[in-house]
């Protein structure tokens, strides 16, 4: 019996339990609002796509200035394009559906491509040889869609240390994005295209904004300031 298995079998005596304490967390902490579901930022000739869950929609952010696309915008500068599309409690098997007539409508002409996904699939269980199967069409569509020099796979937030979680829901988001989390590596070793790496930052109080899960102002900075790291053009 493989690992993930036992790990499945050992929550269905605790799922109600889960279940309860993420409904009361979601019922305490209101989701802010979205600052950048769909905005396109500049006119320049480089053009960056960023898809993605909360993080890419700016919950959290007081301003679209302050979202992970206004971030990548103001490092790049102006003879770039940043185009984003996020969706608060996406999963990846859900994004090309659900992003399909935007994508269409965009030109082929993409540098790169910044993926944020992976916290509502780790909330919602995904299985990870699904999880892997559903990230890896959505790869093979985006790069026969528009051929980008690379691809960021960013690392899934790290739910299992968000303040508003109690600690046994958080044991159970640390194993399950553990096992999302190596599937993701598995992809980027065998895609040479692919940009990925173990997030590192200071989850400091101030990291987060008031529901005590998303980001603030100070906590999207931090992201974008990581992937500006790995990414060297």
């Amino acid at each position: 019996m493989n690992s993930y298995r036992l790990f499945q079998l050992g929550l269905y005596p605790v799922l109600p339990i889960l279940i309860w304490q993420a409904r009361a967390v979601k019922n305490q902490f209101p989701i802010p609002i979205a600052q950048s579901e769909k905005i396109v930022l500049g006119t320049g000739s480089r053009r960056y796509l960023i898809l993605g869950e909360s993080t890419a929609a700016g919950v959290g952010a007081s301003s679209i200035d302050q979202t992970i696309a206004g971030h990548f915008f103001t490092a790049k500068g102006e003879s770039t394009q940043v185009i984003n599309f996020g969706k608060n409690g996406i999963r990846v098997a859900e994004c090309l559906d659900h992003f399909q007539s935007d994508l269409i409508e965009l030109s082929p002409e993409i540098v790169g491509v910044l993926l944020f996904f992976g916290a509502n699939d780790t909330f919602k269980l995904t299985h990870p040889h699904k999880y892997r199967k559903d990230f890896q069409q959505l790869i093979v569509d985006l790069q026969s869609r528009f051929n980008p020099k690379w691809i960021y796979l960013a690392d899934i937030p790290p739910v299992h240390l968000f303040p508003a979680f109690p600690p046994f829901l958080k044991k159970k988001l640390r194993i399950q994005r553990e096992f999302l989390t190596h599937e993701m590596e598995q992809l980027a070793n065998q895609n040479p295209i692919l940009i990925f790496q173990k997030l590192q930052l200071h989850l400091s109080p101030s990291f987060f904004c008031e529901d005590q899960i998303h980001p603030s102002d100070q906590g999207y900075k931090a992201i974008v300031d990581f992937v500006l790291q790995s990414i060297r053009e």
